[in-house]
């Protein structure tokens, strides 16, 4: 098959700064940063958390975060100096970069492999930046490419390379975890409930609430819910469908409660974050 690459979906014109998996030499005292230009973290060991609008997101090991620019926020890091984390300050004006949600997101093996190699490249690069033009061009094509996998595996045209998972501080999961969130990822355009959950895995329900909340620093309804807004954020992206089709399609009672629970968990309307991406606008 021939084609024509007439349009990129990603282009990334600066690589502002990079840092590889270094532990932190000393606590950092938690400040509101604001940058003018994007920022990628991704955690390799431990995890960290994120301060925006009063509101703490935790990042652990595996997950990836995108900070925008000129958005408010604060980095908040542990006290033992555990986690190793790699950072890419790069400048893009692509709009498909607003696809990606202000939420840590899990990644598979293949995006942790190409993120880790690029993560490594884009630091000796930023120590001589003027070292050769082919140098920049391929830490510049190499975060492309990890962009386009990820939005590709997020938006359903890539199958995922293992699943993406939420490691713990050893990026490993139990099977019985992995097991849940397969039921939460197959259920998601409908409902589920603990007891459900529990009785397709004959345990005990508490047994299960505890032991995926030690592994994944979060509930199994609060993964449950955020696959939700994943998924709604997807279908508003596309364009194919409209507010009340998407509602009907998750498994909502109407299109008001919808409304509701994405304004609510987003920060945005329905209408406000499909003109940020581009989608259906009703």
């Amino acid at each position: 098959m021939v084609f024509d690459k007439t349009e990129k979906t990603f282009s990334v014109h600066t690589i502002v700064q990079a840092f590889d998996y270094c532990p932190l030499a000393a606590i950092r005292k938690p400040h509101e940063e604001q940058y003018p230009f994007w920022q990628l973290f991704y955690v390799s060991r431990g995890e960290m958390k994120i301060l925006r609008e009063k509101k703490e997101e935790t990042v652990s090991a595996g997950q990836v975060l995108f900070r925008p620019p000129g958005k408010k926020s604060v980095m908040l890091y542990p006290d033992d100096c555990t986690l190793y984390v790699g950072i890419i300050d790069f400048i893009s004006y692509s709009e498909k970069m607003n696809f990606f949600p202000e939420q840590p997101i899990a990644l598979d093996g293949k995006e942790k492999a190409v993120l880790a190699e690029l993560i490594k490249e884009a630091k000796i690069f930023c120590r001589d930046p003027e070292a050769h033009p082919l140098h920049a061009e391929l830490i510049s094509s190499g975060l492309e490419n990890f962009l386009i996998r990820l939005y590709g595996r997020l938006s359903g045209v890539f199958e995922s390379a293992g699943e993406a998972e939420k490691s713990n501080t050893k990026n490993s999961m139990s099977e019985k975890v992995r097991r849940i969130n397969d039921i939460l990822q197959a259920r998601r355009f409908s409902s589920v409930t603990i007891e459900e959950i529990a009785t397709m895995l004959n345990e005990s329900p508490n047994i299960l609430m505890k032991c995926y909340k030690k592994e994944m620093h979060e509930s199994i309804m609060e993964h449950f819910l955020n696959l939700k807004i994943q998924t709604a954020k997807t279908l508003i992206f596309s364009g194919t469908m409209n507010f009340t089709e998407i509602s009907d399609f998750l498994g909502f009672s109407s299109v008001n409660y919808f409304s509701r629970f994405f304004k609510k968990r987003v920060g945005v309307t329905l209408t406000e974050y499909s003109r940020q991406s581009g989608g259906y606008d009703e």
